[in-house]
């Protein structure tokens, strides 16, 4: 029996539709920024670079799909709206498809949070990577609260007694030079915007006395980063310098 095929195209006007969309006043000709867009992906979760994703039409017949460039469309199409232009990219390593503002002012869907070191004990580790998550989809106070939280964890695994309140645990730690002094700062602003993430009002305030309670993504951002770095500096660089000190026999009992 002979099976004839005849390419069926879906629809034959689509190419006219996208073609003639690269002369809408929404769609930019000009050259796509240049600036390196590395992101973890929100689909795989690598660490990678976003390239341009390529325009094509498919076309479909009975049993095969050929895949036609549109040589004469920016690659990637970008669409500009109030002043900002977007533009389709793909992950590297799963080709999956993201949508870019400019240079990555705003990525969609949301990069995924960056790892934490492996070298941070649980359940720090665990809730620190859950205050980056929460950083990721915009959550300015849940991220800051978990902050708090691996903080306060991390505090009593230090030493800290479990029946004091936070700022005690952090002075306690302080006093016996279990911390230094950079550091119980860090650890003093966490905790304020852990709680005003967690509270919004101030109940130390005196009546008169202006005190920011909100928490922006800038505040979340900073929160992150130094209870991080506490964790790095107490964690990561202390086991770096155990196993280089142990490999050359000067590790002290």
């Amino acid at each position: 029996m002979r099976i004839v095929t005849r390419p069926v195209y879906i629809p034959r006007q689509l190419r006219d539709t996208i073609e003639s969309a690269a002369n809408h006043r929404y769609y930019s000709r000009s050259p796509m920024p240049q600036s390196h867009v590395s992101i973890h992906c929100p689909h795989c979760g690598l660490h990678t670079a976003v390239s341009p994703a390529p325009l094509c039409v498919y076309e479909l017949a009975r049993y095969d799909m050929k895949v036609t460039p549109l040589p004469d469309l920016p690659s990637p199409p970008m669409y500009s709206q109030a002043g900002v232009r977007w533009w389709m990219g793909k992950c590297n390593a799963c080709q999956r498809p993201i949508l870019v503002a400019e240079d990555g002012i705003w990525i969609l869907p949301p990069p995924q949070p960056g790892p934490v070191d492996n070298a941070i004990p649980e359940p720090m580790k665990s809730d620190l990577q859950e205050a980056k998550s929460c950083l990721a989809v915009s959550a300015w106070n849940a991220s800051v609260v978990m902050a708090r939280r691996a903080l306060q964890t991390a505090a009593i695994e230090l030493g800290a007694p479990k029946g004091m309140k936070l700022w005690e645990q952090i002075k306690h730690l302080a006093d016996n030079h279990l911390i230094t002094a950079p550091q119980k700062d860090w650890c003093d602003a966490a905790r304020w915007v852990g709680n005003h993430g967690a509270h919004d009002t101030e109940p130390d305030v005196k009546g008169g006395v202006i005190a920011i309670t909100n928490v922006d993504k800038v505040d979340a951002e900073d929160t992150i980063k130094l209870v991080e770095l506490l964790f790095q500096t107490l964690y990561v660089a202390g086991n770096t310098a155990k196993e280089q000190l142990s490999k050359r026999g000067k590790l002290k009992p």
